[in-house]
C-alpha cells in the first residue's frame, strides 16, 4: 500500500473511498481497525463473534460511507456502528441481558469512558500536538503556557512571553483560529490557509 495514501488526512481519505480507490479503503481499514477490534472487545466478546463484528462494521460503513457529510465524525459514526453491530451479535448469540427491570429501557450511565472513547481521546490528543507543532513558535508558547493548570493570569503570561498585557487576549484568539485550521488540515477536513 503506497504510504502516501496512509498519511492522506481523513477527509482526502475518505473522499478517495467514495471514488473508487482500493487503496484508500485499505488505508481507511487499517487506521480505524483497532478501533471497531476495540469496541467488540469491550462487550466481551468472543474472537469469532469479533470477527463477525468487525466484517459487518466495516460492510456497514462501506455501504453507508456515501450518506456520510462531515468526515471529521467518522471515528465516533464508526464507533456507533461497531457498538450497534456488537449489541446484535450479543442478541444473535444469546448472551444479551437486559440490565434494570423489565421494560427499563434507560441507558445506563457510565462510570467512566470504555475503550473505544479513550482511544478517540488519544487521536484527537495526537492531532492537537500535531496541530500546535506547525504553528508559529509564539503562538505554540502562548497556547502552551494558557493550557497549563492552573493557567497563569495576563500579567504572568505576558511578563514570560515578553509582550504587553493587553496583547494577550487577541494573540490567544488569533492562535487558536490558526490552531483550529491546522486541526482541520490534519483531520482532513480543510485546506491549508495563509497563516
Amino acid at each position: 500500500m503506497e504510504t502516501a495514501v496512509r498519511a492522506q488526512g481523513l477527509g482526502d481519505l475518505i473522499a478517495h473511498c467514495l471514488s473508487g480507490s482500493q487503496e484508500a479503503w485499505s488505508a481507511l481499514v487499517e487506521r480505524y481497525a483497532p478501533l471497531v477490534w476495540t469496541v467488540a472487545r469491550s462487550h466481551r466478546l468472543s474472537t469469532p463473534d469479533c470477527e463477525e463484528v468487525f466484517q459487518l462494521t466495516w460492510l456497514r460503513v462501506y455501504r453507508s460511507l456515501p450518506r456520510l457529510h462531515t468526515p471529521e465524525r467518522f471515528p465516533a459514526w464508526l464507533t456507533t456502528c461497531a457498538r450497534r453491530e456488537s449489541l446484535k451479535q450479543l442478541e444473535r448469540s444469546g448472551r444479551y441481558v437486559p440490565v434494570g427491570g423489565a421494560g427499563t429501557l434507560d441507558r445506563p450511565t457510565a462510570a467512566e469512558p470504555g475503550p473505544e472513547e479513550h482511544l478517540l481521546v488519544r487521536e484527537r490528543r495526537a492531532h492537537v500536538h500535531a496541530a500546535l507543532a506547525r504553528l508559529p513558535d509564539r503562538d505554540r508558547r502562548l497556547l502552551t503556557l494558557l493550557s497549563a493548570d492552573p493557567a497563569p493570569g495576563y500579567d504572568e503570561v505576558s511578563r514570560r512571553l515578553g509582550i504587553a498585557r493587553g496583547s494577550v487576549g487577541p494573540l490567544r484568539g488569533r492562535a487558536l483560529r490558526r490552531l483550529a485550521e491546522q486541526m482541520r488540515i490534519i483531520e482532513g477536513v480543510g485546506h491549508p490557509a495563509a497563516l
